[in-house]
């Protein structure tokens, strides 16, 4: 591929597209004619990715890009070949992905990005050019409010095991109609887990392995947030230039890992398994992990035996990686570091968290790559038995944004970055009395409906694994992928709470384990998930609140099928319907659907946990957010407590518990039999 000249803006603060928002309007918008052609553009560009483009109003633009330097804000490179196995934790994909960036991202207008765009799409990477579609979407102003299908119906091949993709494409071969609307009873693959049968226990068998979590581990809501999340802060581009910055996002980036983290603990507890211990770099290691995932053209995701060893010449790498974790612990202890142009930042201070979440996640925001090193893609890369520089790679599951969430020893590698991150804040001052009161304000008791949750069959639009013979055909078909996924009932809770204080307020809430003592709070605060964040109007008196579980602030729903979705974008492109602009696509979420973990038939013990604290922060925003998610413009947060608040330091339980808290013991059952009627 020949090398070019493109042109990178100075400076341009940029929007992305990310973290759930709920909007307080009541005014919908829809999406006017200009909108629904940049709509339709996408869901065809993105359909059948490994094959020539079908529509022909395209392929003119696909012989090369915009080569006018004028039509750009301003640098230089080339780009992998198409077909190869790609992944942003490679030293030299990540710096074509970043090239290809900069091509369409500098792009002046929308005219030579979409040409940019459609050239990109028939001669780079299939899946660099998915990445960076989603990454300028994400941060460029004039694609604000696009809907982008669901990632694991764009490429499936990452979401489900090669035995479904096999499935598909064997149907087809033997039934020309597989597929088609006329033939819709039959265009189903049911696809399991990869030890789904082994899920079902053996009684006599007591013994759990972390096979009986792939129901969760796998789950393509759960894989998905994870590539959004990553996508919508991607650690190598700078957080001023593109906003992310405001947004904390070295705060965020632990936080959201430490949830992560919580979440797959209380799924761990709820199947009789402990708590995940921190990875050790010792050798053998006993965690291998096969995740039965092939790549498009049928190559397997390279898979870790059990009692792993890693290859000799690459125990150096290792040796980078603990001693730059030595760094980060030396510069934890000494209370301060120096940046690059001379400032001293003082670690010791409650509001330098964001800036030591750069240094250890060494994103472009650190006070410098070259001091602590590129302490995360070394290590999935060690796990892989990979180099990180190497020319020709064979990527595993935890080289991919999408398949991270699979491999068991992810949660054991973070674990053991987390470790790092709260030695960090052991070094912080406990909250007093006065941060954790609420003068006035007294929780009187909460009250639930009855948690359930049940295993339920979900389908997926996989056409894409199928290629399209023709364009005139999209709306008449569609491939399911039917799979069991956890879900739960929703539910809601009513709080009472006498106050003296009239005016603005905040409740958080979270979910954790059932613990005796409130002085195991120590232990077990790490596992407490938050589920909720929402303002509420006090008046002086008694005050009730009632919340569903479908508001809750950090979660999203579903999202509508491919083929569904493209249909309402037609419908509107011809004047037959409205689009409206809103939340109900929102990809910045965690799952609505599992906000509880697996319940048991007897009902498993959890407690909730909430906290109501004063409303303070005065935002105003020239966004709008009914359908913006928020990324880059400051607004994802209502106050600026610290991520976790109150359990992110040591608690010092002589003031601790507070009339403004209030925990609630509850039972969660769960029942397969259950028919969703809801």
């Amino acid at each position: 591929m020949k090398p070019f000249i493109l042109v990178v803006v100075i400076s341009l603060a940029a929007f992305a597209s990310g973290s759930y928002v709920p909007s307080t309007k009541s005014e919908v918008k829809y999406a006017d004619k200009e909108l629904l052609f940049k709509q339709k553009f996408f869901f065809e560009v993105l359909r059948n990715i490994h094959l020539p483009l079908k529509c022909e109003e395209y392929i003119p633009y696909t012989k090369t890009w915009v080569s006018d330097e004028t039509k750009y804000h301003y640098t230089t490179g080339g780009f992998v070949e198409k077909g190869a196995l790609f992944t942003v934790y490679n030293e030299d994909h990540l710096r074509q992905t970043y090239l290809l960036f900069n091509l369409l991202f500098n792009s002046a207008d929308w005219d030579t990005y979409y040409k940019n765009l459609l050239w990109a799409r028939e001669n780079v990477n299939e899946c660099m050019f998915i990445y960076v579609l989603h990454l300028t979407v994400m941060q460029r102003t004039d694609l604000q409010g696009i809907v982008l299908p669901a990632i694991y119906e764009i490429y499936p091949y990452y979401f489900y095991n090669t035995d479904v993709i096999r499935s598909i494409t064997n149907k087809k071969l033997y039934d020309p109609k597989f597929g088609f609307s006329s033939n819709g009873k039959y265009n189903v693959v049911y696809a399991n887990y990869t030890a789904f049968e082994a899920y079902k226990l053996d009684s006599y068998n007591s013994f759990m392995s972390e096979e009986y979590l792939n129901y969760y581990t796998e789950d393509i809501g759960l894989n998905s947030y994870y590539f959004y999340f990553m996508m919508d802060y991607p650690f190598f581009l700078g957080g001023e230039r593109f906003g992310i910055a405001k947004d904390r996002r070295g705060e965020l980036y632990w936080y959201v890992h430490q949830m992560l983290l919580a979440r797959y603990n209380l799924e761990r507890l709820s199947n009789g398994m402990g708590t995940v211990k921190p990875l050790v770099w010792n050798f053998p290691i006993k965690t291998g992990y096969s995740s039965m995932l092939s790549y498009w053209n049928g190559v397997p995701f390279k898979s870790r035996e059990n009692n792993f060893v890693l290859d000799e010449d690459l125990y150096k790498r290792l040796d980078w990686v603990t001693g730059w974790e030595m760094k980060i612990r030396k510069t934890i202890e000494d209370g301060f570091y120096m940046t690059d142009d001379g400032k001293r930042i003082d670690l010791r201070l409650p509001e330098s968290a964001d800036a030591f979440g750069n240094i250890m996640n060494v994103n472009v925001d650190s006070y410098g790559m070259k001091h602590m090193g590129y302490i995360e893609i070394l290590s999935r890369a060690l796990l892989s038995n990979t180099e990180y520089r190497s020319k020709k790679m064979w990527p595993s599951a935890l080289m991919q944004f999408e398949t991270s969430l699979r491999d068991p020893i992810f949660y054991q590698l973070y674990e053991r970055f987390m470790d790092i991150y709260s030695y960090y804040k052991r070094f912080l001052p406990s909250y007093t009395y006065d941060e954790l009161n609420f003068n006035g304000v007294a929780i009187q008791d909460v009250t639930f409906d009855k948690l359930m949750t049940y295993l339920d069959f979900f389908d997926s639009d996989v056409s894409n694994i199928l290629p399209m013979q023709s364009t005139d055909k999209y709306f008449d078909y569609t491939v399911f992928a039917r799979q069991r996924r956890l879900n739960h009932k929703p539910f809601s809770y009513t709080m009472n709470v006498m106050s003296e204080y009239t005016g603005k307020a905040i409740i958080r809430t979270f979910i954790g384990p059932k613990f005796d003592s409130i002085f195991d709070l120590q232990y077990y605060k790490k596992y407490f998930f938050e589920v909720d964040q929402y303002l509420v109007d006090f008046t002086a008196g008694k005050n009730t609140f009632v919340r569903n579980s479908r508001d809750f602030f950090w979660s999203v729903k579903d999202r509508t099928m491919y083929t569904d979705l493209y249909k309402k974008i037609m419908l509107g492109y011809n004047g037959q319907e409205k689009f409206p602009l809103d939340m109900s696509e929102a990809h910045c979420g965690f799952p609505d659907r599992l906000i509880l973990p697996k319940g048991w038939t007897s009902g498993m013990p959890m407690q909730f946990y909430f906290i109501i604290t004063p409303y303070t922060t005065k935002q105003s925003y020239s966004v709008d957010k009914s359908f913006f998610c928020g990324v880059g413009s400051g607004m994802r947060y209502y106050d600026n407590l610290p991520l976790g608040y109150p359990f992110d330091r040591v608690i010092n339980f002589n003031y601790f518990y507070t009339k403004n808290m209030y925990f609630k013991d509850v039972l969660i059952y769960h029942n397969d039999d259950l028919k969703k009627s809801f």
